[in-house]
Formats: structure tokens, C-alpha cells, sequence
């Protein structure tokens, strides 16, 4: 007998922007609305009128409230703390309204700390897509004391690698990862001729990402390399921006090194280039290491925590680096942009291995774990 169709609601804070969350909250969406038939409702607290950077079907409904928090504050800080209130007033309203089985805190909002007053019969699940790993060795502050209460209420918490279950100590913890977006991947063309010299790195303009560092590793790189060039995709504040900018200027780069608003089609994109570099200080799950995978892209990461690790497997499906090694880094790469073949070998094992994150599979996770137990 199929399983009754499910009332899910999606909460976080926008979706105008690119970004990985925002990509699996319309990816798990829409497969719901669609290909489940589940009735599916995404809020948000500041879309601020914009559209949203990824398509939803028709099928699924789309609020806001309005909260527009001040991002710079804390959120309990006196610019927010009346935000929070407000937030939760028109949430719990909402949720009267829309009678969810199943809601889903899909980031670090402030309904993490005012869930179990809603009210609400529904299910409350919290995905994490961020590691423990930093956090986990820091002294327990008043409020982070007050979180982990708080969050033993969860009825579900997801987190993206097996190592991450490790961090938490009570609730029904599931490791579900992410899912590349499509049921089939075409396989791509490996074969050196049709890529161009060119290696990517992609993400917001922000300290954990490092692109900072990057660079820096780039400047070196260039003293043995006069053939290939860089291009980071992504964007950030201005003061952002700016930095990168300096930096490159710095280094004398301009001739080497691009950098490229956001697009929308960064796998098709992936497929013409040679290397994907990451140099971030923590990634829980990174998305983008599963579509450099999918598009045949060979990887050189730093070894941080947790997620590079529980992609790639050191040097047969990518290269891992001893974390902050950057010597290390800049041999791996002066290696790779000098063995074609090894790049290749690179590129087919991780097209092999990451078949087990297509979305069939994964979403089939989700029902196994968490749907089928509402």
C-alpha cells in the first residue's frame, strides 16, 4: 500500500541567492512535489521580493515573512531580538495554517531556538550542513548550552557524513548525504584534448572558503607555469571583492586569474575546464566536489574537516592535501598540470564514485529514514 502523501514545510532564510543549501532545497523540493506528490511549502524570513536563483515547480508553495533580520547582529542582539519574536508569531501562524507532518529547518536560523514552542503536531527535523568539527572544542557558551537543550527536541537531525554523527549525543541522528542534482549523469568526455587548461574553484567571497589563500598558492604556482589560468566563481560583498581584487593585483595575476559572477550552469561549465582547487577551511558536504565528480573534473583539496575526506578517496577519485600544507598543494598541482594521464585516471574514478549520490538513490534515503517513520 503507498505510503499517504505528506504535508513537508521547508524553512529558511532566502533563496535568492546561489548557494548550496538554497540548491538542495529546490532539488529535494521539487522531487517531492513531483516526483512524490507530497504537498511541499518553502518559508523564508527575508526573500525581500526577489525571485529565487533556482526554479520550483509550480506544484510548491513559496512565503515569506518578512523578518528581514540584521545580518551584521546577533540574533539576540537588540537589532534582531524583536525580529525573533516576530518571526516566531507569524510562524507559528503559518504553520496553524499549513498543518505540515513534517517540518524541516534546512539551515542555522533562529527557529532553531524557538521550534518546540510553535506549537505544531508536526515532526521537526534540522539538517546540518555544517561540521561540528571547530565548534566541538570550544568552552560550552550560555547560549551554544542553550542550543544543544534545545535541539534535543529535534525528532530528526541529518547530518551529511558518518564521521558528523560523531559530534552528537542524543536525538535520532541520520546520516543522509547530499544528492547531486539529476537521476542520470551522461558521462563526460575524460580525454585531455577537449578540456581547457584552465582550473575553478567556486563559492561565496568569505573567510572559510580562503580564496585568499588560493591565490596565494596561485602566485607560486606561476613561477613554474606560464600555460594555465584560474577562474573562481562566486561573489561576495564588496569589501569582498575588493580584497580578491587587491590580491591579484598584488601578485601580478591579471594575466592568470579571473574572477566570475555566479552561474547557473557551473556543471556544463566544469566540463570544458581541467582542475577544481579547494582550498576551504572547513566543508561539511561540499556540493561542488560531487558536480566536479560528475563533470569529470579532477580535484586537489586541502584535507579539512569533515566533508573533502568523505568524498574523495587520497589520490584514486582526487587529491587530498595535508591540511595548511601549502607546499604540498603547489607540488600536487604542478604534478597534475603535467600528467595528462594522471589527471584522466583522476576524473574517471570520481565519475565512478559518485554514481551513489544521484538523486534516486539519496531521496530513497530520505523516505527509508525520515518519511517512512512519520
Amino acid at each position: 500500500m503507498e505510503k499517504q502523501k505528506l504535508n513537508i514545510v521547508i524553512l529558511t532564510d532566502q533563496l535568492h541567492k546561489i548557494g548550496g543549501i538554497n540548491s538542495l532545497i529546490n532539488i529535494k523540493a521539487n522531487y517531492w512535489s513531483t516526483v512524490k506528490k507530497h504537498k511541499v511549502d518553502v518559508v523564508t524570513t527575508e526573500q525581500e521580493g526577489k525571485a529565487t536563483f533556482y526554479p520550483f515547480t509550480e506544484q510548491i508553495s513559496l512565503y515569506d515573512l518578512g523578518i528581514l533580520y540584521d545580518r551584521n547582529s546577533s540574533y539576540f542582539g537588540k537589532n534582531n531580538i524583536v525580529k525573533v519574536f516576530k518571526n516566531y508569531r507569524k510562524l507559528k501562524k503559518l504553520l496553524k495554517n499549513l498543518n505540515p507532518d513534517l517540518v524541516i529547518i534546512a539551515n542555522h536560523i533562529p527557529v532553531t531556538f524557538f521550534f518546540p514552542f510553535l506549537n505544531s503536531k508536526a515532526k521537526f527535523l534540522k539538517e546540518y550542513h555544517f561540521t561540528q568539527f571547530y565548534r566541538s572544542k570550544v568552552k560550552l557558551t550560555p547560549l551554544i548550552r542553550f542550543e544543544k537543550l534545545i535541539e534535543r527536541k529535534l525528532d530528526f537531525k541529518v547530518v551529511l557524513n558518518e564521521e558528523e554523527k560523531g559530534f552528537y549525543n542524543s536525538g535520532r541522528i541520520v546520516h543522509i548525504p547530499n544528492p547531486i542534482p539529476h537521476s542520470f549523469i551522461e558521462k563526460p568526455s575524460f580525454s585531455i584534448e577537449t578540456r581547457e587548461k584552465t582550473a575553478i574553484a567556486a563559492g561565496r567571497f568569505s573567510p572559510v572558503k580562503r580564496f585568499d589563500l588560493l591565490l596565494e598558492i596561485w602566485n607560486e604556482f606561476k613561477k613554474s607555469d606560464n600555460e594555465w589560468n584560474l577562474e573562481i566563481y562566486g561573489d561576495g560583498t564588496d569589501i569582498d571583492v575588493a580584497e580578491l581584487n587587491s590580491l591579484i593585483t598584488k601578485y601580478h595575476l591579471k594575466d592568470s586569474v579571473r574572477l566570475i559572477k555566479p552561474v547557473d550552469n557551473l556543471m556544463e561549465i566544469m566540463q570544458k575546464k581541467g582542475l577544481y582547487l579547494m582550498t576551504s577551511i572547513q566543508e561539511c558536504f561540499p556540493m561542488v566536489l560531487l558536480e566536479s565528480q560528475s563533470s569529470g573534473l579532477p580535484i586537489i583539496a586541502f584535507d579539512c574537516p569533515t566533508g573533502p575526506r568523505n568524498i574523495i578517496e587520497k589520490d584514486k577519485t582526487g587529491c587530498l592535501i595535508e591540511m595548511d600544507n601549502k607546499v604540498m598543494f603547489i607540488n600536487k598541482l604542478l604534478e597534475l598540470t603535467h600528467e595528462d594521464n594522471k589527471r584522466e585516471e583522476l576524473a574517471r574514478n570520481g565519475f565512478e564514485s559518485v554514481q551513489k549520490y544521484l538523486l534516486d538513490p539519496v531521496m530513497k534515503q530520505w523516505d527509508q529514514k525520515i518519511l517512512n517513520h512519520l
